[in-house]
């Protein structure tokens, strides 16, 4: 058990002991109050050591500081700007911890003046004001305390020395007197400097504030090293009574005043008191990046560097707010490195992030089905391809509309592209695994705009495929999505020119979901930007604007032209069209598919009849022995002839068959032999 005896008393006049207001110049006692107060002092002075309590290990200053842990987390961009502020903790609010020389000098002064003037002249315990406050007590109803910064830090740091244990609604004299014991010890080890930072970073101030940051910020929303007289008054005489009444802290600020010689910043903070203790400002310091915040801090505390970066946060912001849709998002991603540089979820903090949102993106997955079918040689930029939903209609029932592949990937042709797909269909689900998509949720799922954004990234990136990363370290390797050969004519192929016929130095597609909703997805050299927006105030020419004006910003002005070099393995040479449904032009080829001339495609033949899975009735068979089954096949090309369960049965585009009961198998052949179409029907008919 460890003992404390009080220090003596050098200089204490017991006639002082009045415990005078602040502010009054103290009256000398006469009579018995004179004598009392010597005997009560005398009686002080001549108390034997009282034992006091078992006490924990006093901590350090340095571990104090660490377990001062933020309510809040912050995220910080890729150079250590702060984006965004998320509370974590509900129970307290706590900024991060303030250094004694970044606190506004007359914060300290008006706090010590307030709560302990011989701060620095006593070793924990003020026992000139200790004595003062027993005297006081004993002849008025009105009680005053005598706690150092010392001995309430002490209160701070150990609750069982907090003010009200155990129900009481002041500390008891055995408290009183265990907390002085620790401020003794806490003074032994901790320096004058270290304990008022540590108070001041520690206090309570009013409702579940705490701490000298969170005060100024949530007052007046300052730093504390910002902090005026008017202010520092108010937040200094709140330590004495956090949850007081503004009017009470008002009157309690100009006293303070008065004792410092400054009653002119009286008024000042009666108006302050007034007017910021209950309208306190409860936003986030930073809200740049809320959604992305959201994604990255969970726990109270945290400083997360990001990828992001704050000017071009800045800029994608502001750009989506000027284009004067309601709901919108955007996401840019750096093609060298694949990191997040923008990232806006929504417009406002409160609404949902809409970058996670899987959305129907089908026509924007066309460069990939393309890539693949020119990967798997079934396709060249220069092949035609019918395109009967052209907005040129064709003048003849049976003329055809052609579009080489080029035109029909850069205008976004539909039944090119379906017909594209049913040419790799077998190989687009691997490449979608690339993607970390599911092939079972259909040969074109839902994509996200972050997985959208990186799907065009691997596009300006030679065909790699990387996950984009919202915060720096180690991550997988990139995967190969296509061939650089294909992968460069694909791009190729999605350059538009502009008015005056020259390239653009940018890719740029756009998809609309049946009037509510835009996508736009592209890159140029250094960046891919993707953009949504819903409520229909969106047209493709504003999106495609916004867009743009983007980009510019991004490159601080005029996007350079895309330079990229044709790999090994890819050729060029001049095509000609035949019937011209397109000019002739020099044309990429990936080596070994490469043409002079493109000719129409050869029409290929189906079967009409009977239709596939079909169950043809053959019962007339049994009153009509003459009774046949007629195949048929269109268009009626020379040389077909047909197959039935692996015999050749007959020539021709038509042929009557008798009907046999069972499942049967027909080809169509053509005239060298190759299979044009294959159906498989079953027949009801009289057993012979």
């Amino acid at each position: 058990m460890r003992l404390l005896r009080v220090p003596s008393l050098p200089g204490l006049r017991p006639g002082r002991l009045s415990g005078p207001r602040a502010g009054v110049r103290p009256r000398r006692a006469t009579g018995p109050e004179t004598r009392i107060g010597a005997v009560l002092l005398a009686a002080i002075l001549a108390l034997p050591a009282l034992p006091a309590r078992a006490h924990q290990p006093l901590p350090a200053f340095a571990d104090v500081k660490a377990a001062a842990r933020p309510s809040v987390a912050v995220l910080l961009a890729r150079d250590g700007t702060p984006l965004a502020e998320r509370r974590l903790d509900p129970q307290v609010r706590r900024l991060e911890w303030v250094g004694l020389p970044a606190l506004s000098p007359v914060l300290k002064e008006a706090l010590l003046a307030a709560e302990d003037k011989r701060f620095f002249e006593h070793s924990g315990v003020d026992w000139q004001a200790f004595a003062g406050s027993l005297w006081h007590n004993l002849w008025n109803s009105r009680k005053r305390g005598a706690s150092t910064l010392s001995m309430q830090l002490a209160g701070l740091l150990d609750p069982e020395l907090a003010l009200g244990r155990d129900g009481q609604p002041r500390r008891s004299l055995g408290q009183k007197w265990d907390q002085a014991f620790a401020a003794q010890a806490l003074e032994a080890r901790w320096t004058k400097d270290q304990i008022l930072e540590a108070y001041l970073n520690l206090a309570p101030f009013r409702g579940d504030l705490q701490g000298v940051h969170a005060a100024a910020r949530a007052f007046f929303g300052k730093t504390p090293g910002e902090l005026n007289r008017p202010e520092s008054l108010i937040l200094a005489v709140l330590l004495r009574g956090p949850n007081a009444r503004p009017e009470v802290v008002g009157h309690r600020a100009c006293m303070l005043a008065e004792r410092l010689g400054t009653p002119a910043a009286c008024a000042s903070a009666q108006r302050l008191a007034q007017n910021t203790l209950d309208r306190q400002q409860l936003q986030p310091r930073w809200d740049l990046a809320p959604h992305a915040a959201a994604q990255l801090l969970h726990q109270p505390g945290e400083r997360i560097v990001s990828t992001l970066d704050a000017d071009a946060q800045k800029l994608v912001l502001a750009a989506l707010r000027r284009s004067g849709v309601s709901e919108a998002a955007a996401v840019v991603l750096d093609n060298a490195s694949g990191d997040v540089i923008a990232y806006v979820g929504a417009l406002e903090p409160a609404a949902a992030d809409a970058l996670p949102v899987p959305r129907t993106s089908a026509s924007l997955l066309a460069p990939l089905i393309y890539g693949l079918a020119l990967e798997r040689r079934v396709l060249t930029a220069a092949t035609l391809l019918e395109d009967a939903l052209s907005n040129h209609a064709p003048t003849l029932p049976d003329e055809k509309l052609w579009v080489s592949a080029r035109r029909a990937l850069a205008d976004g042709l539909p039944e090119p592209a379906a017909a594209v797909q049913r040419l790799v269909a077998e190989a687009l689900p691997e490449r979608l695994r690339v993607m970390e998509l599911d092939p079972a949720r259909g040969p074109a799922p839902d994509l996200s705009l972050l997985q959208l954004a990186g799907f065009y990234r691997s596009l300006a990136n030679g065909g790699l495929w990387q996950e984009a990363r919202l915060t720096p370290g180690e991550r997988a390797a990139p995967r190969r999505l296509l061939r650089s050969e294909a992968n460069f004519i694909v791009g190729d192929m999605l350059v538009l020119d502009d008015a005056e016929g020259v390239p653009q130095p940018f890719v740029q597609r756009m998809a609309s979901g049946d009037g509510r909703d835009m996508e736009v997805a592209g890159f140029a050299e250094r960046y891919t930007l993707v953009l949504w927006a819903a409520g229909g105030r969106w047209t493709a020419s504003s999106a495609g604007a916004a867009w743009q004006e983007i980009l510019r910003g991004l490159y601080r002005g005029t996007v350079p032209a895309r330079t990229v070099a044709a790999p090994v393995g890819v050729v060029s040479s001049v095509v000609v069209f035949d019937p011209p449904v397109e000019p002739a032009r020099r044309e990429w080829f990936i080596r070994g598919t490469e043409t002079d001339k493109v000719g129409m495609p050869r029409p290929a033949a189906h079967i009409l009849h009977p239709a596939a899975g079909s169950l043809v009735d053959g019962m007339a068979l049994a009153d009509d022995p003459a009774f046949r089954i007629r195949f048929e096949a269109s268009p009626a090309l020379p040389g077909l002839s047909w197959r039935l369960d692996g015999e050749r049965i007959g020539r021709g585009a038509h042929l009557a068959w008798t009907p046999v009961a069972g499942l049967h198998t027909l080809e169509l052949l053509a005239a060298d032999d190759r299979v044009l179409d294959t159906v498989t029907f079953a027949v009801r008919a009289p057993l012979p």
